[in-house]
């Protein structure tokens, strides 16, 4: 059974006991921030889609409290919307509508937080939030809506918008937000609203009744009230675009019914045989195309197909009249549909996920949901005896398993030893009603707790004292005799429990992907991961923010900070507090202490750290609003309205812009920054479709990016290489530092062989470039006694204070990179590097960082390369590396530079924890010897003898030759920022 499925279901039992009940009052809007997972795609129920008349963009509305605009042509996110929202339930969205013309975006859903009720039916001030489409800036709030906002819609011109809820419709004026009418007058919570071309407006009532209403321009009228001919809990209702039917689908039928749009009189039913409803869910959504020829209808619809169930969306051609065809789609429960001008379909799922279909019925393209799936895996979710390590997978089926370890931050595929299933009966302990209905699960035949709650997962304490219940809206903990002993929120369901065998953990996994430690005595969560689909990247943290990841990973999470009620709520990813938050220490710590502050009082002590814990608040960098930019450009220079807003002891030190992923050279001010952060910029463009991305920089770091999209309409001009903004055309110029480490001075540290003989091929190769693919090539070279501490710092200087527009920059390392114990940050190990005093003699990643992204913003066409070899096999010496210390590859680093920000290229001789090897025969290491195979005498990176060899030309033949050279025991990776950088040449003949 599938999550969305099961939301409808519960949406109207829920609905159904709380109607007309009093409820507590709304709290105050949070000032603390908020975690929230952000993988850059809906992680929670997609409620609803809408688009504009021209079908440009696609709006997508979820419950994971974020609303997504998409470019329509290829489904790209071009935007995030953020209400300020509050803990639990307060935020989910559920109405959604957009102006005609694209410019408005107004949503609702639950927007204030209760103490007793999810949907909040005689409650006060639900709120609708209007967005401006371009900038993201929230144009008005309508306040007031005592209830729930389920759907909305705007009129045809855009004056008017209507809302639905769970007790009537409001219709108000978009313009000044003035309160047109409103109709209480409803026996049940009403899931759709919708106009007519001339102003007509129908809705849908749980009281089984359909109202269209007429408006004179000043006055709505109830004209007709008809009971809905199929079934009692009518679905989305829409008019047919000439406004002479009425379509709409149910809840619990699978009819679909057409009135007549002028009185509501039955114009018949479409023919629905042959479809398999989930759960006996109707066929809830429906949409007309465009020309109103053909009529949809879908929710969690099933067809046998090749005897194979398959979901599907059904259409008919004859307004709905003519026979049935189904087009198979690739997600169950349909939330919405949305049609577009030419003849494209878009759908939003409960299943996280939503996608466009062209107009011949085929899959245009498709939004997986970013989260693994646990429905169904309650006996998969394993746990360690200690709770430090679990095993889980992905789907139902779990042809693949994986587990993590939160001592070593490690996750691993099928490394499942010594991990227990959940224990799910015990003397005593009779628990039935999971997975069967929303009647409360019961204990020995009695119910376990009172309303409606769909009980998915048990799991019984080791010693048998009690139990934990997972469901789809709280998880419980009992004692064995049924008593609750707290409840928390779930996370859009929950699909599996554990508890640990020493009785400290219960361990839940989510439907919103997560799995979570919950301490058993209280239920306090104390720790949270999250592991992406793509199986590489994973991020674990804990309430306050304290993290560990995977390279690349730290973004999937941040902090949502709501301004006020009046505007837009800011989010941060959590790598911009990286120096203050990433600390796996601290992660190991919160297992064995199970308390949080405890694990960091531990972990400081451990580390002689003694910083205090700073609130995400005081160190917050900027944010970039984009205020005003033109949808298409036609001169090669733009002046684009932005606004920044930043703490007031942090103001802007400057602004970055990326243009098709490479940094511009600095832009013009049109004019000064005014007091609230208001400023023009000039953009330099290159005469064609661009994607454009600011940045603004404050003494606690870089903001989040800011990207908009730009349409070339110039023409055909051919492009000038001499204006401003363009690449030089002019061969650039190489700036390198090649350090290489192999006799180092502390005898405890293993030596290597080849390190610098690394470094000095490296450099020889590139120094041969210049009059070549180089006007001119500096190169500093340091190895052995000659790369201290004191030199590489000096050398990284030298390169970012050198390195200009147009030009390349490259840093290549070999040697040994440690990270302590008491700090796991990255360092390079110079020369003179004493691994008892690793902060003090060490390389740090932060100098390197700073070094290859300060330069890589210096102007346009500049491109920063990272090669990296640090984390060496063999021991030459027989003697160990000391315990506090560990060898590392770099990894970290490397995900950190090819953030979006840093936009640096990075090449890793290894991944993972994978070491480099040296090569004998060679006398250079594996990584090294390949790169001189591919840039040098012999350029077997130029397989087709082009004469060049670009950066990608080099990646496919060093992972194709490092593994030869190693016999698959090293791999080498290529880190590319976000968004790709364009191709360019390495060295040329």
């Amino acid at each position: 059974m599938r999550l969305a499925s099961r939301w409808i279901v519960s949406a109207a039992l829920i609905w159904a006991s709380l109607l007309g009940a009093c409820l507590a009052s709304a709290a105050a809007l949070p000032t603390s921030p908020l975690l929230r997972l952000e993988p850059g795609e809906h992680t929670g129920n997609v409620r609803n889609i809408a688009t504009d008349a021209q079908g440009r963009w696609i709006v997508t509305a979820s419950q994971d409290k974020t609303a997504r605009i998409w470019d329509a042509s290829d489904g790209h996110l071009v935007r995030t919307l953020r209400i300020p929202i509050g803990e639990g339930y307060e935020g989910q969205l559920d109405a959604l509508a957009v102006s005609p013309d694209g410019n408005t975006i107004a949503v609702g859903g639950i927007t204030t937080q209760f103490t007793t009720s999810l949907f909040g039916i005689g409650s006060a001030d639900m709120t609708l939030y209007l967005f401006d489409r371009a900038s993201g800036r929230l144009v008005r709030r309508l306040t007031d809506i005592p209830h729930t906002i389920i759907d909305a819609a705007f009129s045809p011109d855009g004056r008017l918008l209507a809302a639905v809820t769970g007790k009537g419709v409001y219709v108000f004026s978009v313009a000044d937000g003035t309160l047109i009418a409103r109709d209480l007058d409803y026996g049940g919570p009403s899931y759709s609203v919708d106009f007519s071309r001339d102003d007509r407006m129908v809705t849908s009532s749980w009281d089984g009744s359909i109202r269209l209403y007429g408006f004179d321009g000043a006055h709505f009228t109830l004209v007709a009230k008809q009971a809905a001919p199929g079934g009692k809990k009518p679905g989305i209702t829409h008019f047919s675009p000439d406004g002479s039917r009425i379509a709409f689908g149910y809840l619990d039928t699978l009819a679909v019914s057409l009135l007549d749009g002028h009185t509501l009189a039955s114009r018949g039913s479409a023919d629905t045989s042959g479809i398999i409803p989930n759960n006996h869910v109707g066929l809830f959504a429906v949409a007309w195309s465009r020309d109103g020829s053909t009529l949809y209808a879908a929710a969690d619809a099933k067809k046998i197909v090749n005897g194979k169930e398959v979901h599907v969306i059904r259409r008919w051609g004859a307004g709905g009249t003519g026979p049935g065809q189904d087009l198979v789609v690739p997600a169950g429960n349909i939330t919405y549909l949305a049609t577009l001008p030419d003849r494209r379909l878009a759908f939003s799922s409960g299943e996280a996920s939503w996608g466009m279909l062209n107009g011949n019925g085929s899959m245009q393209y498709f939004h997986t949901p970013p989260i693994v799936n646990f429905r169904g895996t309650q006996d998969h979710l394993t746990v360690s005896a200690d709770g430090t390590r679990i095993g889980f997978c992905p789907a139902p089926s779990c042809a693949t398993l994986a587990s993590f370890s939160v001592l070593s931050a490690e996750l691993k595929a099928a490394d499942t030893a010594g991990l227990m299933p959940p224990r799910t009966s015990a003397p005593g302990i009779a628990v039935a009603g999971l997975n069967t209905s929303y009647d409360p699960a019961t204990l020995n035949g009695s119910p376990l707790y009172s309303g409606q709650d769909y009980s998915t997962s048990l799991a019984i304490t080791p010693n048998g004292d009690g139990f934990a219940l997972g469901a789809e809206l709280w998880i419980r903990m009992f004692d064995r005799k049924g008593t609750e002993r707290w409840k928390r929120p779930s996370y859009s369901g929950t699909f599996a429990v554990n508890v640990s065998q020493d009785g400290r953990w219960v361990i839940a996994a989510y439907g919103d992907g997560t799995i979570r430690w919950h301490r058993a005595s209280d239920g306090v969560e104390e720790l949270a991961f999250y592991a992406h689909p793509d199986g590489k990247r994973w991020v674990a943290w804990t309430p306050a923010g304290y993290y560990t990841s995977s390279p690349g990973a730290e973004d999937l999470i941040g902090w949502h900070v709501n301004r006020s009620v009046d505007q837009p709520a800011d989010f941060f990813p959590i790598g911009q507090f990286r120096e203050l938050f990433y600390r796996p220490d601290v992660i190991a710590k919160v297992i064995e202490t199970t308390d949080e502050s405890e694990a960091v009082k531990e972990a400081n002590n451990a580390a002689s750290r003694r910083e205090p814990t700073v609130p995400v608040t005081q160190v917050l960098p900027p944010v970039v609003e984009v205020v005003s930019a033109p949808q298409q450009f036609a001169s090669l220079t733009l002046d684009v309205q932005i606004k920044i807003h930043t703490p007031q002891d942090a103001p802007v030190t400057g602004t970055r812009v990326l243009v098709n992923g490479e940094i511009m050279a600095t832009p013009r001010s049109g004019e000064a920054m005014q007091q609230d952060g208001s400023q023009t910029l000039t953009l330099a463009l290159p005469p064609k479709d661009s994607d454009v991305v600011i940045y603004a920089d404050n003494k606690n770091g870089r903001s989040a990016p800011a990207p908009f999209s730009l349409r070339w309409a110039g023409g055909n001009k051919a492009f000038d290489p001499g204006q401003q903004g363009s690449r030089k055309v002019d061969k650039p110029k190489l700036w390198l530092l090649a350090v290489g480490v192999s006799a180092y001075r502390n005898p405890h540290i293993p030596q290597l062989h080849y390190a610098s003989d690394d470094a000095k091929a490296f450099a020889q190769i590139l120094e041969a470039q210049q009059g070549k693919a180089y006007r001119a090539v500096d190169a500093r070279v340091l190895t052995d006694d000659q790369a201290t501490r004191a030199s590489v710092l000096a050398g990284l200087d030298w390169l970012r204070s050198n390195v200009g527009a147009g030009d390349i920059g490259i840093v290549f390392l070999s040697g040994h990179g440690f990270t302590m114990a008491t700090d796991h940050r990255y360092y390079y190990a110079s020369v003179d590097v004493q691994p008892d005093k690793l902060t003090d003699t060490g390389v740090p990643y932060s100098a390197i960082q700073q070094a290859l992204t300060d330069f890589n913003g210096r102007g346009d066409g500049t491109h920063a390369v990272f090669f990296i070899d640090t984390c060496h096999a063999g021991d030459a010496t027989g003697v160990s590396i000391d315990a506090s210390i560990k060898a590392s590859n770099g990894d970290d680093l490397a995900g950190q530079l090819t953030r979006t920000d840093n936009q640096v290229l990075v090449f890793a001789s290894s991944k993972g924890s994978q070491p480099s090897w040296e090569d004998p025969d060679s006398h250079h290491g594996a990584f090294t010897e390949a790169i001189i195979e591919g840039l040098g005498d012999k350029w077997d990176a130029d397989p087709r003898k082009t004469g060049h060899v670009t950066y990608k030309n080099l990646d496919a033949w060093i992972s194709y030759q490092v593994p030869l050279l190693t016999q698959g025991r090293q791999t080498p990776r290529l880190l590319v920022p976000p968004g790709g950088v364009d191709d360019f040449v390495l060295v040329s003949k």
